[in-house]
């Protein structure tokens, strides 16, 4: 399916948006059997992500300055940029319109992460979307030096391990043939002969591997095409040990930090829910995460309705818990949110910092089997000759 942009005329006045659609002609034939008028169709501009992250830190300086959103709207269409003139252009024709901030926002950047969206509708429909643009801002500051700690750490492990994969190839290729027929058989251990059986596959192998390596991600991006298989596929990621662990504290992080950001802009608890559930990008959490505000509906406590979803730990329930009776849910979440945060910091750095070790050992396990496999039996081939 591809999206199009389209402007139409109805009974109720002018309409834009977006509609998924095989074809132009045939967006075109599903809108008019909407009963619209289309008088324009076309490929949506897409935008980058740095043009994204560009216009979203200048509408959050103009706001900052106890600017409108609209006159904040006004003066960006007025900037030298033509980019970003042109975003706050649409944005002002799509708001003329009658269209929410939010939708009109999507609409220009339609593939915009989920839990982005969710902030941003957060701040925007309790009267603080500066307070939501600045936590997404501050979000993907600190995302984006964690990702630069991450390939400094990740690029010389790689190289190495890249460098000696090549070298490891050569050998089992040009080198372990010729020295396999200097080997009587029954000199061989068990281990030389499994190595020796792929002497000649040095570089079959590593073009077996990359094209199993491949096939798989793309197993994983047909399955994540339809709604049910993803679902499927998310439930059985769930259940995987460690992964299933990284999987569930990811969503439990964006869940806190959307609860955190609704319930200090003054949001209702359900509100907050409905909110902080919608911005989770995993279907089969979110499916667990619905039931809680239906529980709650039916005089379940809050402790009790998120402990049935199994994300959280027996330590945070019992401070949710705690915080629920005496009315300080806001200022808890908040805590938990900047306590997880750490956890997850800590938890990467850990990672990091390992990758160099971890590489030089997997190395060195590779080369001493390599090396065994030719040492012992040159060392029996000297003997015999001696």
């Amino acid at each position: 399916m591809k999206k199009y942009y389209f402007k139409a005329q109805t009974t109720e006045g002018p309409i834009s948006g977006l509609i998924d659609s095989r074809s132009k002609k045939s967006a075109k034939k599903e809108l008019s059997n909407s009963g619209y008028m289309v008088t324009e169709i076309k490929k949506p501009r897409k935008f980058s992500n740095k043009v994204f992250w560009n216009f979203i830190e200048a509408l959050h300086a103009l706001l900052d300055e106890n600017t409108t959103l609209s006159e904040a709207l006004n003066l960006l269409t007025s900037t030298n940029s033509h980019t970003i003139s042109g975003i706050s252009s649409q944005l002002n024709n799509e708001l003329s319109e009658g269209n929410d901030f939010l939708d009109a926002l999507e609409t220009v950047f339609y593939e915009l992460d989920v839990a982005i969206i969710s902030l941003l509708r957060v701040g925007y429909e309790n009267a603080g979307l500066e307070t939501s643009l600045l936590h997404i801002i501050n979000a993907k500051t600190q995302k984006d030096a964690l990702v630069v700690e991450t390939q400094k750490a990740v690029a010389y492990p790689f190289f190495v391990l890249t460098v000696s994969l090549l070298v490891l190839v050569i050998i089992f290729d040009n080198v372990l043939p010729e020295f396999k027929g200097l080997i009587a058989q029954d000199s061989q251990s068990r281990l030389t002969i499994g190595i020796m059986s792929f002497a000649g596959k040095g570089y079959r192998t590593a073009l077996t591997l990359f094209w199993s390596v491949i096939g798989f991600l793309c197993l994983i991006a047909m399955f994540r095409s339809t709604k049910v298989s993803r679902l499927i596929l998310e439930k059985v990621l769930n259940q995987t040990p460690g992964l299933g662990k990284l999987l569930r504290m990811s969503t439990k992080l964006h869940f806190l930090e959307n609860m955190s950001l609704a319930l200090t802009l003054k949001s209702d608890l359900r509100h907050s829910l409905k909110f902080s559930v919608r911005g989770i990008s995993n279907g089969y959490h979110q499916s667990l995460l619905l039931t809680v505000e239906k529980e709650i509906l039916e005089g379940v406590s809050f402790e009790d309705a998120l402990a049935r979803t199994g994300l959280f730990e027996r330590m945070e329930l019992l401070r949710i818990g705690l915080a629920e009776k005496a009315a300080k849910l806001p200022e808890t979440f908040q805590a938990l949110s900047t306590s997880n945060i750490r956890s997850k910091q800590k938890w990467v750095q850990l990672v990091v910092q390992l990758l160099g070790p971890v590489a030089i050992i997997i190395l060195g396990v590779i080369i001493f089997f390599v090396a065994f496999a030719v040492v012992t039996p040159m060392m029996s081939l000297q003997q015999s000759v001696g």
